[in-house]
This record gives C-alpha cells, structure tokens and sequence, in this order.
C-alpha cells in the first residue's frame, strides 16, 4: 500500500526522563530512536511524542539519552531516583566492568577516579570523562530498566552491536520493540549539520567517528529490523525540508505487513542497506 508522504515538523523539544500517557497498559514497549550523529533523530522524536494513539500520547515509558545525562553530569549530578532506581556503587561497578565500555580507552582507574556515587547520586570527579561516564551511566540504565521489567525508550547513534542486543533481550523478554531509524544520504550531509549544531553551542562530534558510525549504523540496521515489532523509516537529506517517513512495516504471524512504502524517491541508503539485503 501506497501512502501519503509525512513531513515532520522541525521544531525540536528535549523529553524528559519519564514520559508517559494517562491510559494505563500492561504491554511493556522499548521504543528505540536510531540514526548516525546529525541525522535528526531530535526532530523524529519531537514528532512521536506529539502523536495520539486512540485520542492518547504515546508512552515513551523512562527516557535514556546520554546526551541529557552528560548535560546534568557537567551542570551538577545525576539523580537514579529519576528512574526510580536505588543503585548503590557495587552494584553499578559490577554491572560496568561486565559492559565493555572499560578498556584501554577508559580504564578502570579512569573509571573509578571520575565519579562519585552517593545516596543514589552520581558526582562528577573529572570533567573531561563527562562523555564517557554518561555512555556508562545509558548502558546501566537500560539493563536495569529491562531487569525490572519496566517501559523505556533511548536514543542512539546505533554504531555499536550492544544495541541489537538489548533489542534482542527485550523481545525475548516479552517486550514490543519499536525502531524508529532516521537517516541521510551522505555522511558529508551529517558532518555539515554537526558543524551548524556546533556553532549554536550544540553537541560536538568529530570528523572521522561521524563517518564511521554513519556506515556501522547503516550496517546494523537490517539485523535490527529483524527483532523489532514495528520499524519506522525516516529519511532526512535535504536541507531546509523536514524529515519523511517514507516507510514502515509490522511484524505478525512471522511476517511483515507494509502499510507505507514510497514507490518512487526511496533513499538510496534504504536500497542499500535493507531492500538489497532481503533479496
């Protein structure tokens, strides 16, 4: 089935860490915003929030950005009660040390000196860590969230392989996994609106690891489709014009329903890295 296109609006709105609907569900739902750095996911997700579903909003259920976490963490601390978690500085070691996120680029002791945790607080010891320490802090929180069995949503640049595995956790955990993915055609277009967000005081990226996540999160986005219920398709190329959606399908009985698909001006990077791979 053909549909009509949908333009997003630009404006852009930070959510906050909870977010939810009056009607109250028993579904747990992860909800993933997914695209390279400078793709637009701000704008997608100031889009699904204004969304009513049967005269509701969605339920974003716990928002995570590491975004957001490092603004706080540089601003003054960071509250795990935001999360109704209690966390106590075992138990957040121990999960991180399992992560993969300690290593040679951030070690234990870069790790261990860059915080402090108390009374479900977390400090920030060691300013140029802010970045890294907020990764960590994203990764808890979306294992703790998934353990307790509560609804969350994250946004994220989709680079690395730990996010089709917390994909694949939530699904198999009895959670409808939603894939909102927005991208462009050239990481040259990502690079150029990283620049601009930069000059307004915005979040800053470098060069060479906008280009390779561009490519790695293109590279995840097929795998990713496979364990989600429902995948939403944004493209966002051209400058000046709002992001489309252009496709998106649901998942039932082992099969995908299309209920929006272009026939024509399908990106070239849709092409590439999902219909080729179907075939």
């Amino acid at each position: 089935m053909v549909a009509r296109r949908k333009s997003l609006p630009s404006k852009e709105q930070t959510p906050t860490n909870r977010l939810s609907s009056t009607k109250p569900q028993s579904q747990l739902r992860l909800r993933v915003f997914a695209g390279p750095n400078g793709s637009g996911k701000s704008t997608v997700i100031h889009y699904v929030r204004n969304i009513k579903v049967k005269k509701h909003f969605i339920d974003f259920g716990y928002y995570i950005n590491a975004d957001d976490i490092a603004v706080q963490l540089r601003s003054n601390s960071f509250s795990f009660a935001a999360f109704d978690l209690n966390v106590k500085p075992k138990e957040f070691t121990e999960v991180v040390l399992l992560s993969g996120l300690i290593g040679n680029e951030f070690s234990l002791a870069d790790f261990q000196s860059a915080f402090s945790l108390r009374n479900n607080i977390l400090r920030l010891k060691t300013p140029a860590a802010a970045e890294r320490l907020a990764q960590i802090v994203a990764d808890f929180l979306r294992k703790k969230l998934l353990e307790e069995q509560k609804k969350f949503s994250f946004e994220t640049v989709f680079s690395h392989p730990s996010k089709l595995e917390i994909m694949r956790q939530a699904a198999e955990a009895g959670y409808k996994v939603y894939l909102y993915f927005v991208s462009t055609e050239s990481p040259e277009i990502n690079k150029f609106r990283v620049k601009a967000r930069k000059a307004k005081n915005g979040h800053d990226v470098p060069e060479d690891k906008i280009v390779s996540r561009y490519y790695r999160s293109l590279d995840l986005l097929f795998d990713a489709c496979q364990l989600a219920y429902q995948v939403f398709f944004f493209d966002n190329s051209v400058d000046g014009e709002n992001s489309v959606m252009f496709a998106h399908f649901k998942s039932g009985g082992g099969k995908k329903k299309w209920d929006r698909i272009q026939k024509s001006g399908v990106p070239e990077w849709f092409k590439k890295y999902y219909s080729d791979k179907v075939r």
